[in-house]
C-alpha cells in the first residue's frame, strides 16, 4: 500500500491492482498515482489494472498522465486496463474518446481473467 490514503495497490502474480477513491485533480494524490505506474514500470509489470469505483472526479491532469503511463507501458509489452468505472467516468473516457485506447472491465477479477486468458 502506498502512502496516499487513495491509492492502494496489490500484487496478483505478475499483475499489479491499483485501487483509487476520492477526486484526481492533479494534485499530490495524482502524482502519487504517477509514481505508482512509474515504479510498475520499472518492476516489470505487464498489466495494471486500475479499479475506478471509488473515484468520484478526474481531470485533464489526470487522463494526461494515464496516457503517458499507458503509452510507457504500450512500448514495453504491457497494459494499463480500467474496471468497475462509474458511470459519470465512463461518460468522461467516452468523450473523449478514451474508451477506444483503455480496455474496461466490470471488475477486477474480470479484469484478472481477460488478463490470465492474454498470456
Amino acid at each position: 500500500m502506498t502512502e496516499n490514503e487513495q491509492i492502494t495497490e496489490r500484487l496478483v502474480d505478475e499483475t499489479l491492482i491499483v485501487a483509487l477513491s476520492g477526486q484526481f485533480t492533479g494534485g499530490e494524490e495524482s502524482e502519487a498515482f504517477q509514481t505508482v505506474l512509474q515504479r510498475a514500470l520499472v518492476n516489470g509489470s505487464k498489466t495494471v489494472v486500475v479499479d475506478l469505483e471509488r473515484v468520484a472526479y478526474i481531470n485533464s491532469s489526470f487522463i494526461g498522465g494515464l496516457l503517458a503511463a499507458h503509452t510507457s507501458i504500450s512500448r514495453k509489452g504491457g497494459a494499463i486496463v480500467l474496471c468497475n468505472v462509474p458511470e459519470a467516468l465512463q461518460q468522461i473516457l467516452h468523450v473523449t474518446r478514451l474508451d477506444n485506447v483503455f480496455d474496461s472491465y466490470s471488475s477486477v477479477d474480470e479484469a484478472l481473467d481477460a488478463h490470465n486468458n492474454d498470456q
